[in-house]
């Protein structure tokens, strides 16, 4: 009981310290006159992947490598089976974000390439740079891409998670939001094992089920929602973004 319990309040950190890092980062962006546009698009896009992160990081520096694969692969499958397909049956999503389809296939070679370097079993630190690069020329892809968005969609972007510009409150936001974080990857990656082994769980399908869907709830509401208010670019960025960010 005791392990449940501390495994849903680190949950309940990550949720309560990404949220409050997206927030910040928000603020601290209007705060210095970063582009509204932009600074939506990438809270959209990659700002819900910030707890599995967290838990990733920790979970590498743990020794559970096993953990933070199956919570990465795990997201991405909760992603578009969970949080996308909730959305859908919430209300049809209509998708005007063009940049979109053009991840999505960066998504889709992303996932092969994932398979084809893990086929021996491991991904080796160079595969990880390799990663980490095509990381960054998407990111870029993706800005220069946008640019050329309708004003509809801009407009939705730049609207995203708008909140006060005040210096003092974003900074005390992105502080807490680091502790949050912290405290709820120590939490997860701690008792999550205990728990997957109490069920007969490996360390990577403890990451692929009870991590991956845990860490993803949050964002099935919030997709829901979003759908609900004709919001379908939000819900497909959330979705793709975030899965690229994982991978």
């Amino acid at each position: 009981m005791m392990t449940t319990l501390s495994l849903l309040f680190g949950l309940l950190l990550l949720l309560l310290g990404g949220d409050s890092i997206v927030k910040a980062s928000s603020g601290l962006a209007q705060r210095f006159k970063l582009s509204p546009f932009a600074t939506g698009m990438f809270l959209v896009a990659f700002g819900t992947s910030i707890p599995e992160l967290a838990v990733n990081t920790r979970a590498y520096f743990t020794g559970s490598q096993s953990l933070a694969l199956g919570n990465a692969v795990g997201s991405n499958i909760v992603n578009f089976g969970l949080t996308l397909g909730v959305a859908a049956l919430v209300a049809p999503l209509t998708i005007r974000w063009r940049a979109l389809s053009p991840l999505l296939l960066c998504l889709m070679a992303a996932t092969i390439a994932t398979i084809a370097l893990g086929y021996d079993g491991v991904l080796s630190r160079v595969e990880g740079i390799v990663f980490l690069v095509a990381f960054v020329a998407v990111l870029a892809f993706a800005m220069a891409r946008s640019r050329s968005e309708s004003p509809e969609v801009k407009q939705e972007l730049a609207e995203y998670e708008s909140t006060s510009a005040e210096l003092g409150r974003n900074a005390l936001r992105f502080a807490i939001g680091v502790v949050a974080l912290y405290y709820g990857a120590f939490y997860v990656v701690k008792h999550a094992p205990v728990l997957g082994q109490a069920l007969g769980m490996t360390p990577l399908l403890t990451g692929l089920l009870i991590v991956a869907i845990g860490t993803a709830l949050p964002e099935v509401v919030t997709a829901a929602i979003a759908a609900r208010r004709g919001q379908g670019d939000i819900v497909a960025g959330h979705v793709v973004g975030s899965s690229l960010f994982n991978l």
